[in-house]
């Protein structure tokens, strides 16, 4: 019989097998576990919009290498007078035109040789009446940093969007189109002077981006209009709402509630109206919510080019075929797909062909799109990080040879754009080292909690280019960017006239900010081009040339194009040079065709260049305009041929001027070159050189009026020219027969010096003048700032010994001199004392009117003696 125990008890080996398997599962178990918490640490975060994870939206910036420069911006708003300017009235209602707005345009409406500002106004709640909306408005460069608003312009109240400065009629004028919701507006500039044109109606729906560009080469200015959605206001809708990234969106601020609108071309008739032609040349884009458009000559072949960046739906690239246009999107691998707002166009990496920069919504990146029309074989500079989509399209080759690749991601410019949403954005040399950085204005559309409902503010991007390997965002080292706002337009320019590029953004209901840029390090050259479309024809803002500057071996790509978001920035060209302190070459391609080369421009100085003349003009910054005054008409120069063309004209004149500047520097012979510099100027009057060299000419050979003249002939013709308001105010001051040509002395100095604050020999001729008008406290003022400026300034120092002398202080006038006497160095001899009958003669060609007392000093330190001459001629002076 069998033990029913020893039945359930298991054999040795099954006892063995059992324990063996049961380890084994053991040992896979913890192997499974191990490696899922393996791939659980080494996955990639799912990234979730708003998120702050390190592995995207902070190391894919890189660390900021040692050698990037110091983001040195500063905010002068509010010093500028811009800081009372107010962008949106009222509370937001939650309704998507409220917040798409707005953007501003930077160009010299009045002529004057510097950036006027528009700034539009994105108005205020859809509800608001139009008289209770904030209104855009105009403001007046009136330099040395500062701006006046233009009380006289028409200003809009509109739910405003964008704008762009271009000459319409082509008179010389930049007359300026205007957009918005349910608002299409054209002002027309005549002699700075501004009206609606009645000729333009306006056009109901929602417009946005605007931008001037000649299509057809027939030199007049075509107008491409974005439209964006047909809104509809709908109160139902604020309370019907849609999840996006977690965040709660009213059906009013999602632009994919609505149908898309059209976008329109205004072809030019030549007669100062327009034709709508849009859906004629197939560039309607009626599927595509239209936000930003760019006129620019990809390819090179003379012919401008239009590309449309469109909110939730491809993006369209029209390359234009001789006044034609065919899409060409997707074979040009630029199709974007994404949420598209703002763009930008510049030769990055300077390897000769020009790329394409574009801003996007939430948690898409942004997009670089670098062209491969002059890499070798066609292939790209970096590898494509974002593989075009197949597609038969795709497929084939673009016309020109226009392919792009996306290399964002591999320049730190892609993933670290996923927490925000781009608008506004420039490419600029900011450093001025000859590599083109990239700025960014960023805002959300997402609204923040709370009441009144705002949107979420975002810090903006300023992507250092470091020589074209990669760019690094500095934004978190630069104050005035690393506050978050909500921004929406970016447009930069020279606004003060100071040889670097500086930034103007406009916020989205908190006005706007100007960043003066101070980070500027390297030499630089500015261009202003001016295209003539025909003989006799005023000269205009080349808009669509380009320009390519040879420095060394380095060729560096700029053209007259703005897109941003809504705005519009300056049409003067900014090279920077690095240490190169000039441009080997400069090779120009006019609007419709002709190339023309300059060579040996100077670095730190602005150039202007024209169609047809072979002679760049150096641009002299100068004053604000005069009142026109009245003065005798130019000598008549004998000799000169009425008969020529433009091109013998231009020759004549330069064969001329060369003489005359030879009689002047070389041979001596004023009145030859009197009279070669009166027959240059019969064949070009607006020459400012040869005007002021004229001046200089007839001050030296007595003749006081004719040289004043002339200056003021040079003021007339440039209201900016600081040299004329300086050599006619110390020419006038020296020469001074009455208090009254003292006091108009006193007025064209003050005027050269509101112009430039910075040089201080003007300023030292109004201290002059006030000691001849006998204002001891103003002259002290003035020579104390010289003094300050410039310690080794003799003519300050020597003077305030006088003012101190005057007043019983012995020691102190002592003191001035020994300050004098130190300054002018250990090699100093004096020059001797003039004759009493040299002096009128030498006045006339004085540096200023006080100047040969200091010069003719002998060193003596007691101040009677100094200082006696300069007293009995003082008593002689009418005041």
């Amino acid at each position: 019989m069998t033990d029913a125990g020893s039945t359930r008890r298991l054999s040795r080996r099954k006892r063995q097998v059992l324990w063996t398997a049961g380890l084994v599962g053991l040992g896979l178990a913890l192997c499974v576990l191990a490696a899922v918490a393996l791939y659980r640490n080494r996955r990639t975060a799912e990234y979730r919009p708003g998120e702050e994870i390190a592995e995207i939206t902070q190391s894919l910036s890189q660390d900021v290498p040692r050698e990037a420069p110091r983001p040195a911006l500063a905010d002068v708003t509010k010093e500028a007078g811009l800081a009372d300017f107010v962008s949106f009235a009222g509370a937001r209602s939650s309704q998507l035109p409220e917040d798409m707005g707005p953007g501003a345009a930077w160009g010299d409406y009045d002529n004057d040789g510097d950036d006027d500002l528009f700034l539009v106004s994105a108005g205020g709640a859809l509800a608001l009446p139009p008289e209770q909306r904030a209104p855009s408005a105009l403001f007046e460069n009136l330099g040395a940093g500062r701006f006046r608003r233009v009380a006289a312009f028409p200003e809009p109240h509109i739910i405003g969007m964008g704008a762009a400065w271009g000459d319409a009629d082509g008179d010389g004028w930049l007359d300026l189109v205007v957009t918005g919701y349910d608002t299409l507006l054209l002002f027309h500039n005549d002699h700075a002077r501004f009206s609606l044109d009645p000729r333009f109606a306006s056009r109901k729906g929602f417009w946005a981006g605007a931008n001037w560009g000649d299509y057809d080469n027939d030199g007049r200015l075509d107008l491409y209009v974005c439209g964006y959605v047909k809104y509809v206001q709908a109160e139902a809708g604020r309370a019907s709402v849609t999840e996006q990234y977690g965040t709660a969106v009213p059906y009013t601020l999602n632009p994919a509630s609505f149908e898309p609108e059209r976008n329109l071309l205004f072809h030019n008739r030549g007669d100062g109206t327009f034709v709508e032609v849009a859906r004629t040349l197939g560039v309607s884009d009626p599927d595509g919510r239209s936000l930003s458009a760019l006129w620019h000559d990809f390819d090179d072949d003379g012919w401008l080019d239009l590309y449309v960046a469109n909110d939730i739906s491809d993006n369209r690239f029209f390359h234009n075929v001789r006044g034609r246009f065919e899409e060409i999107g997707a074979a040009a691998w630029v199709a974007d797909y994404r949420g598209a707002m703002g763009l930008a166009t510049g030769d990055w990496n300077r390897d000769g062909d020009d790329d394409l920069f574009i801003t996007h919504w939430l948690a898409q990146e942004n997009a670089l799109y670098d062209s491969l029309l002059k890499d070798a074989g066609g292939r790209a500079a970096v590898a494509p990080a974002r593989a075009p989509a197949p597609s038969s399209a795709a497929a084939r080759p673009a016309p020109g040879g226009l392919r792009f690749v996306d290399a964002a991601d591999m320049l730190g410019l892609g993933q670290i754009a996923l927490p925000v949403v781009g608008w506004g954005t420039e490419f600029a040399d900011l450093d001025g080292d000859g590599w083109l950085d990239l700025v960014v204005a960023n805002g959300s559309t997402i609204e923040a909690t709370g009441t009144p409902r705002r949107l979420k503010p975002q810090q903006a991007f300023l992507f250092w280019n470091r020589r074209g390997e990669y760019f690094h965002d500095l934004a978190p080292f630069a104050p005035p960017l690393a506050q978050p706002h909500v921004a929406r337009g970016l447009a930069v320019s020279d606004f003060d006239n100071d040889g670097d590029v500086d930034v103007l953004v406009a916020r989205n209901g908190e006005g706007v900010q100007l960043l003066r840029n101070d980070m500027q390090k390297g030499h630089w050259v500015q261009v202003r081009l001016r295209a003539r479309p025909k003989a006799g024809s005023p000269a205009l803002v080349a808009a669509g040339a380009q320009a390519v500057a040879y420095v060394g071996p380095v060729q560096l790509r700029r053209a007259v194009a703005s897109a941003s978001y809504l705005s519009q920035s300056s049409s003067t060209l900014h090279f920077g040079l690095g240490d190169a302190t000039v441009i080997d070459r400069l090779e120009v391609r006019w609007p419709g065709g002709g190339v023309s080369a300059f060579s040996g421009l100077a670095a730190d100085r602005a150039w202007e260049l024209t169609q047809g003349d072979t002679v760049p003009r150096e641009i002299v910054r100068g004053a604000r305009p005069a009142p026109a005054r009245t003065i005798p008409a130019a000598p008549a120069a004998p000799g000169v041929s009425g008969g020529m063309s433009d091109r013998e004209r231009l020759v004549a004149f330069w064969d001329r001027h060369r003489a005359a500047m030879q009689a002047l520097k070389v041979e001596r012979d004023l009145p030859r070159a009197i009279a070669l510099f009166r027959e240059a100027l019969a064949l070009d009057p607006a020459h400012e050189d040869a005007r002021y060299y004229l001046g200089n000419c007839l001050a030296e050979q007595g003749d006081v009026d004719g040289a004043l003249a002339e200056y003021e002939r040079l003021t007339q013709a440039n209201p900016r020219s600081h040299r004329g308001y300086a050599r006619w105010g110390t020419l006038r001051a020296t020469t001074a027969r009455s208090a009254e040509d003292l006091a108009a002395a006193e007025q064209a100095l003050e005027k050269a010096y509101r112009l430039n604050p910075e040089e201080t020999g003007v300023l030292l001729t109004l201290g002059e003048v006030a000691l001849m008008r006998n204002r001891p406290d103003t002259a002290e003022q003035r020579l104390t700032s010289v003094c300050q400026t410039n310690p080794r300034a003799v003519g300050g120092l020597f003077l305030l010994g006088y003012v101190q002398w005057k007043r019983s202080d012995a020691a102190g006038a002592k003191a001035q001199l020994e300050r004098t006497r130190a300054a002018l160095g250990p090699e100093w001899k004096p020059k001797g004392a003039t004759a009493e009958g040299d002096v009128a003669r030498r006045a006339h060609s004085e540096a200023s009117p006080l100047s040969r007392f200091w010069e003719n000093w002998d060193g003596a330190l007691p101040p009677a003696r100094s200082y006696a001459p300069l007293d009995a001629y003082l008593k002689t002076v009418p005041h």
